[in-house]
């Protein structure tokens, strides 16, 4: 990282902002997930699955990035960033993250149930996707700076950025897949949200910026312009499926349910048939 950039400039509580809203998307992204692999019907199992893509690409990973980028500052030049790459750089994530969950969770068919049993194939290339697809979120996301000079980044920090995406993105698709508790869900997501972050500044760290006070005043945005409506409009949108998983029945509950509702059948159909044999 050169000099003339700086990380923190309005201070570290920038960082915990990061973490939190990575933990809120990734957390709701996750239940998410889990609801449409035991959908009853494709309606439900797809708006599952945008919630899930919006949660995870977009507020778990996206957003926390650029809040990050809030203290981001170039001594000697103004900052813009680029509105067409950070349109990419927000759909990416969220392409991956669906395609991904698309992958984990298959539709159901006469010869497949709806199951949250672990298929290693289909957890693995999901995980790839989705690793792929944050590490072009972060490709996006540099490729917006636009500062009075040029902006170059270290070879080896992108790469260990990339890797921590793709373990990011394994352990999103590992918690879909395995986890059934919600206490371990949530230890997963805080887990996760701390390494979208730390994914974040080991790339940024890697950066380097030659200014240029001759060049012209780039044009763009400033971060503050994207970041506030987008972060209200993702903090609104996320309450929608936070409230569908809080009054969605609980899976366990509802299959014992299914069950109890079998057995009582089951019991009224031997005692009519009981019944009959009686009267003949």
């Amino acid at each position: 990282m050169s000099d003339e950039l700086q990380q923190f400039s309005m201070g570290t509580w920038v960082v915990g902002l990061a973490v939190v809203t990575a933990f809120i998307g990734v957390f709701v992204g996750i239940a998410s997930g889990r609801k449409a692999m035991t959908a009853p019907s494709p309606r439900q199992r797809y708006l599952w699955l945008s919630w899930g893509a919006l949660s995870i690409g977009g507020i778990g990973a996206w957003l926390p990035h650029y809040i990050a980028m809030v203290g981001f500052e170039v001594a000697g030049s103004t900052l813009r960033y680029n509105v067409l790459w950070i349109a990419i750089s927000f759909a990416v994530p969220v392409f991956a993250a669906g395609l991904a969950l698309l992958i984990v969770s298959p539709p159901p068919s006469k010869h497949r149930r709806p199951t949250t049993s672990v298929e290693i194939s289909r957890l693995s290339g999901a995980a790839v996707i989705l690793g792929v697809g944050l590490a072009g979120m972060h490709l996006a996301i540099v490729s917006s700076l636009v500062v009075q000079g040029s902006v170059g980044f270290d070879p080896v920090l992108t790469a260990a950025a990339a890797g921590l995406g793709l373990g990011v993105g394994a352990a999103i698709m590992w918690s879909i897949s395995v986890l059934d508790s919600r206490t371990l869900r949530l230890v997963a997501a805080l887990v996760v949200a701390s390494a979208l972050v730390a994914m974040h500044y080991t790339g940024v760290f890697g950066l380097s910026v030659t200014v240029d006070p001759a060049a012209p005043r780039p044009d763009g945005l400033e971060v503050f312009s994207i970041l506030f409506p987008v972060f209200v409009l993702g903090m609104l949108a996320v309450t929608i499926p936070i409230t569908a998983l809080l009054m969605a029945p609980d899976r366990v509950a509802a299959e014992l349910e299914l069950e109890a509702d079998m057995l009582a059948a089951e019991s009224l159909a031997a005692e009519s048939r009981g019944r009959e044999l009686e009267l003949r």
